[in-house]
């Protein structure tokens, strides 16, 4: 960020492996899980990956990354006040995440996080809650959906400590 810019560009990148110990296999609790408004938008909480019988099972290794510009409303309520705490919110965010066969190697893990990548973007608005936390409403557009996957086009409302 330029110092005096109103103007804020953020990227982030996220990943994870989990190996299980000994011949165990990984316990659902333990397994990642992607999808809802603080990782990527535009499906519904822990929608993404694996499934049996309508539950989601997570994954044992996964990636999501976003690329965000803030600005300030266009029309400026409140400047110097309460109107300062509201942004806009343009973004646009990718993942994907699947369990491993151990016996096939780096290079298949890394081509199967790379196939089937679900990505959405879309705007909103933003509301800082202190250096903490903040709310989001987002008009959400879903793409790369696989089968499976539930979808949440449209608005989608966000709050949190911890976003992609």
């Amino acid at each position: 960020m330029v110092r005096g810019s109103p103007q804020v560009l953020s990227t982030s990148l996220w990943g994870g492996m989990l190996v299980p110990l000994g011949d165990k296999p990984s316990s659902i609790a333990d397994r990642f899980y992607l999808g809802g408004p603080t990782s990527v938008r535009g499906f519904s909480m822990y929608s993404i990956g694996p499934q049996s019988e309508g539950d989601y099972l997570g994954g044992e290794t996964y990636w999501a990354g976003g690329i965000h510009l803030y600005t300030p409303l266009p029309f400026r309520p409140g400047r110097g006040g309460f109107g300062d705490l509201f942004r806009t919110h343009f973004f646009l965010n990718a993942g994907n995440l699947c369990n491993l066969n151990y016996g096939e190697g780096p290079r298949a893990h890394i081509r199967r996080l790379a196939e089937c990548i679900r990505w959405s973007y879309g705007a909103g608005i933003v509301l800082r809650l202190g250096n903490i936390a903040r709310l989001e409403l987002n008009y959400c557009i879903p793409m790369g959906v696989q089968s499976g996957d539930r979808i949440c086009d449209g608005v989608q409302f966000g709050a949190g400590i911890r976003f992609l």
